[in-house]
């Protein structure tokens, strides 16, 4: 039913420049060519590649996908079948020369869902809603290029997200699908063109990035850009003018790949019978009267005490002088209390605060915000646990966000807080992900 994928040919070690590309493009690679196009110069055409925690976490997610039943009957045939449920299924398209692996594949009646299975979590949209990363659009958009050249009638994807266990769907329509054959057309071009692409400028994705050692982003555009600089100190020389401005000479300097360490930090303390002293400045936690651990009190915001923890006196002393407030914890996270110096002395601050929580006009404005904050996080909730959040439930809870901030009134509000509360706990079931249960595979 479908063309076996042509092996990638090593250079030879006697002739480096001469590459033969195989006679289709993977969709992965092209994957690969929307999240970083030097990223697939190397895997593609250099033949390189890194493994890292991902990658391998990913190669075992994928275990599952894989087995099951593999045989998929021809367009013709799978049409007058009711449902189809094939995984690992392999198909080409010889007009754009990609070859796609599905996952999974589902037919419901003569309609065919490609569902892949990605390692990470989906990406949030700017109006707060779940969608594909780019480069995994494109990859599901090569399933369904490929399906409906072999006579397949497919109208949409999924993907399915193995670290937050959600499906997000894709519509494959003729915006989508013309976008995916110019990023194929390019990969080709590029892969077949032998000229390098240009490393990814101060990108968050480096950093991650299996392959960061042999690309050396940062230190391939620091000499580009120092090689530009004795170029225009040769030209000074040559034409005895002035060199003009470079762009980017301000962020020549190469990006630091460990963030800083803040120097006030939260202090947790949770064995069961330690004892917090000090030591001059220093707190010491002990056990046994052994010492576990040290914190300076100067790089320290907050002390929290969960369960049987003491303190002793002359710490608590040294704290309050600091302003280092110490929160009182039960074992499972209780709040008992917080001992705090004498650092609130504003007077006129509490007799305004005082005198506002009197104006009804304050507390209503107050009020529209906590709601609205409120029904804006249970959204948020549901976009990030739930598998598949339905669209009139967001849309629902989005209107509910934007009556709250116009209510006239605490009694319109509380009405308004209440329906919104009906909608996300009637989805909250949808958060509950048993591991044993195959949600990709489940339709709604």
């Amino acid at each position: 039913m479908s063309p076996q994928r042509v092996p990638q040919a090593a250079p030879s070690p006697a002739e480096p420049d001469s590459r033969r590309q195989p006679d289709y493009l993977p969709a992965r690679m092209v994957n690969e060519f929307v999240y970083c196009p030097r990223l697939f110069f190397y895997e593609w055409v250099d033949g390189l590649f890194r493994e890292s925690v991902d990658t391998i976490e990913g190669k075992v997610q994928h275990k599952r996908a894989d087995a099951g039943p593999r045989e998929t009957p021809p367009a013709h045939e799978a049409a007058a079948m009711e449902t189809i449920h094939s995984r690992s299924i392999t198909l080409s398209s010889e007009r754009l020369k990609v070859i796609a692996k599905l996952d999974l594949l589902e037919g419901d009646a003569g309609v065919f869902t490609p569902v892949d299975y990605k390692h990470g979590k989906p990406r949030e949209s700017d109006g707060g809603g779940l969608e594909l990363w780019p480069a995994d659009r494109a990859q599901l958009a090569i399933q369904g290029l490929v399906l409906r050249e072999n006579g397949y009638r497919s109208e949409e994807g999924i993907v399915f997200y193995q670290s937050t266990r959600q499906r997000v769907r894709v519509a494959f329509d003729d915006a989508l699908l013309a976008e995916t054959e110019a990023a194929i057309a390019e990969a080709w071009r590029i892969g077949l063109g032998g000229e390098i692409p240009a490393p990814l400028e101060d990108s968050p994705k480096c950093p991650g990035c299996s392959m960061v050692g042999i690309c050396l982003p940062d230190e391939t555009r620091l000499l580009t850009i120092e090689e530009a600089r004795a170029r225009e100190q040769l030209d000074l020389f040559a034409a005895d003018k002035k060199p003009a401005a470079s762009e980017g000479m301000a962020s020549g300097r190469v990006r630091r790949m460990i963030a800083p360490r803040e120097v006030m930090r939260p202090v947790y303390l949770n064995t069961q019978g330690m004892r917090v002293g000090k030591s001059g400045e220093v707190l010491q936690m002990k056990l046994k009267e052994k010492v576990e651990a040290e914190a300076r009190i100067g790089e320290v915001c907050q002390v929290n005490l969960m369960g049987n923890v003491q303190i002793s006196t002359q710490a608590i002393q040294e704290l309050c002088e600091s302003g280092v407030p110490v929160n009182y914890f039960s074992m499972g996270g209780w709040y008992y209390g917080t001992t705090t110096g004498m650092s609130t002395k504003n007077v006129f601050l509490r007799k305004k605060q005082f005198r506002l929580a009197d104006d009804e006009s304050f507390c209503l404005r107050v009020a529209r915000q906590l709601v609205a904050g409120k029904i804006r996080n249970q959204r948020v909730m549901l976009q990030r646990n739930h598998v598949e959040p339905p669209a009139e439930t967001l849309l629902g809870m989005k209107q509910m966000i934007e009556a709250a901030e116009r209510a006239r009134s605490l009694e319109q509000l509380l009405g308004i807080e209440g329906n919104a509360a009906r909608l996300y706990f009637g989805e909250f079931a949808g958060m509950i992900k048993p591991e044993d249960e195959d949600l990709a595979g489940s339709r709604a």
